[in-house]
C-alpha cells in the first residue's frame, strides 16, 4: 500500500511541476518585444452604410440601455454581429465616433464592439478615438472605456503590446492628454508602460484555464 502511495504523491508532484512551469514560461514571456505590422485606417466609406451602422448600433442601444455590466450586450444578436467580424465595420466605427450623430451611450457601445480588431488595427482605432476626444467631438468616459475593458473583453491589444513602439506612444500620448483622469495616468505610468498590467493579464487567463483543468 505504501509503494502506491508514494508513486501516487509522486505522479501529483510532477504534475503540479509541470503546471507551474507552464505557468512561469507564461509569465516570463510577458516581457518578449512586440512587433505590429503598419495599417491605415480606411479613407472612404459610403453615407449610407454610415447610416445603416449607425442605425444597427441605436438599436443595439435600445436594447441595453445601461453598460454597468457590459457583458450584458451579448444579449443582442447586432452586437454579437459586429463584435464577431470588427474589421468589416472599422471604417463606419471610426466615422461615427468622429461625427456628433452618435452619443455618449452609443460611442461606448462602439467601443466595446471593436475589442477583437487585430492589435494594428485597434491601434488606428483607438488613436481616432483619441483624436476625437482632443476635439471635444467624443466624450472621454468613451475613450476610458475603450481602451481599458474589462480583463475578459477582446484582445487586450494596449495590455499585451505595450512594448511595440507604437502603442507605446499612445499610452504616453494618453498619459499626457489633459482629458484623462490622473488615477488613469498613474495605472498607465506604473502598470501597463512596466509590463506589470500583462503580467496581471496572463495571470488572470492562467487562472482562467486551470480552473477547467480535471483535477
Amino acid at each position: 500500500m505504501l509503494p502506491k502511495l508514494r508513486e501516487a504523491l509522486s505522479v501529483g508532484c510532477q504534475r503540479s511541476v509541470i503546471l507551474a512551469l507552464i505557468w512561469y514560461a507564461s509569465i516570463a514571456g510577458c516581457d518578449a518585444p512586440t512587433r505590429l505590422p503598419p495599417y491605415t485606417l480606411p479613407q472612404t466609406i459610403t453615407m449610407q452604410e454610415t447610416n445603416e451602422f449607425a442605425k444597427t448600433v441605436e438599436r443595439i442601444g435600445k436594447d441595453v440601455k445601461r453598460l454597468s455590466v457590459p457583458d450584458e450586450l451579448f444579449a443582442s444578436k447586432d452586437f454579437v454581429s459586429i463584435y464577431e467580424r470588427p474589421q468589416a465595420s472599422i471604417a463606419a466605427a471610426v466615422a461615427a465616433i468622429r461625427g456628433s450623430d452618435l452619443n455618449a451611450h452609443h460611442k461606448k457601445i462602439i467601443g466595446y464592439a471593436m475589442q477583437r480588431l487585430p492589435p494594428e488595427q485597434f491601434l488606428a482605432f483607438i488613436s481616432s478615438m483619441a483624436d476625437s476626444v482632443e476635439r471635444g467631438v467624443t466624450d472621454m468616459e468613451v475613450l476610458e472605456t475603450t481602451a481599458f475593458p474589462p480583463l475578459n473583453w477582446g484582445r487586450q491589444s494596449l495590455v499585451r503590446h505595450y512594448q511595440a513602439a507604437p502603442v507605446g506612444a499612445f499610452l504616453a500620448r494618453l498619459s499626457n492628454m489633459p482629458q484623462v483622469p490622473e488615477f488613469r495616468r498613474q495605472y498607465i505610468k506604473g502598470k501597463m508602460l512596466t509590463g506589470t498590467a500583462r503580467r496581471d493579464y496572463t495571470i488572470y487567463r492562467e487562472k482562467l484555464r486551470f480552473s477547467h483543468v480535471e483535477p
